[in-house]
């Protein structure tokens, strides 16, 4: 209880006693000469001080009342539990403030209490009463709802963090992963040496007339490699003539993350130890005079691109 709050207590327990006293010794039969004009004089002293005690009862109550905040709902985002608690609390607030207008008014224009005055001031404050109690009640489930919503906010604030750091971590894994499958695709891609490119007559002996060929032959050795793996390849020839034209019959197979057309193809056995081996095609077409492009593949890689110029 603060200071202001003692004094009126304190005054409204003066003014009580006061009246008590005044009451009493009109009871006994007031003074022995029983004057009229002393009657009146002590009536209307008692009706001073019983408007005083009034006018301070009233004062108190508004005082009270006054910590009951009015809470402002206009811009702020709610949930649908606080938007329904607030609703109630200032329609509360809003029927107190016509309450305490009504028992003003009542005070006021009643200067002599009568018994239904009286009655109608008691059940105006008996309501004002209920009303403070449940605004009371309201504020503290909006605080209790509030606390718990802002340790939703804070839990969903860490859980927002950790997803961020673990996303930032798998990211960081993934590139890891990638640079890691890299190193090991270099790691393991085979190296070749000795590539030509020969034409052969029908005798399968070297052709020096490329118009005359019955048959290109691309060669070539295989490196050791023992972070290969070793088993059966399958490599890939493509061969284009000086007129860009690409020589088929090899079929189809995937490279370089898409589907190429084969000149030729032949599998091998490779154990990780140096192989040589060629690739044959069977002309079927005129072939002319000039540089001849070949690519060779193997494991969905481009092992090597080799430029030969034919006569």
């Amino acid at each position: 209880m603060n200071k202001q709050q003692k004094i009126v207590l304190f005054s409204g327990i003066g003014v009580v006693v006061i009246l008590i006293g005044v009451l009493v010794w009109l009871l006994a039969g007031g003074n022995t000469s029983g004057s009229t004009d002393s009657d009146d004089a002590m009536q209307a002293e008692l009706d001073s001080l019983r408007a005083a005690n009034e006018l301070m009862q009233l004062e108190n109550l508004q005082r009270s009342l006054d910590s009951i905040p009015v809470i402002e709902t206009e811009g702020m985002t709610l949930a649908a539990d606080q938007e329904e608690l607030l609703g109630k609390y200032n329609d509360a607030r809003e029927r107190i403030e016509k309450l305490m207008a009504e028992l003003k008014s009542e005070r006021s224009k009643n200067k002599k209490l009568t018994a239904e005055s009286q009655a109608k001031i008691k059940e105006l404050e008996g309501q004002i009463g209920e009303l403070k109690a449940y605004c009371k009640d309201l504020l503290q489930r909006l605080h209790d709802l509030n606390e718990k919503y802002e340790q939703q906010v804070q839990i969903n604030t860490q859980l927002s963090e950790e997803n961020r750091v673990l996303s930032e971590t798998m990211g960081q894994t993934q590139a890891a992963n990638k640079e890691l499958s890299t190193k090991v695709a270099v790691a393991e891609r085979l190296t070749l040496t000795g590539i030509s490119l020969h034409a052969y007559n029908k005798k399968d002996k070297n052709e020096k007339n490329i118009t005359k060929a019955k048959k290109l032959g691309v060669s070539f050795t295989i490196t050791p490699n023992n972070t290969a793996k070793p088993g059966m390849k399958d490599f890939y020839i493509t061969i284009k003539t000086p007129e860009g034209q690409q020589l088929t019959g090899g079929g189809s197979f995937s490279a370089e993350g898409t589907t190429l057309q084969a000149t030729a193809r032949r599998s091998v056995e490779y154990a990780n130890e140096e192989l040589s081996t060629a690739v044959y095609w069977d002309v079927n077409t005129s072939l002319t005079p000039g540089e001849y492009t070949v690519r060779i593949f193997c494991d969905g890689q481009c092992l090597a691109t080799r430029k030969f110029t034919m006569k």
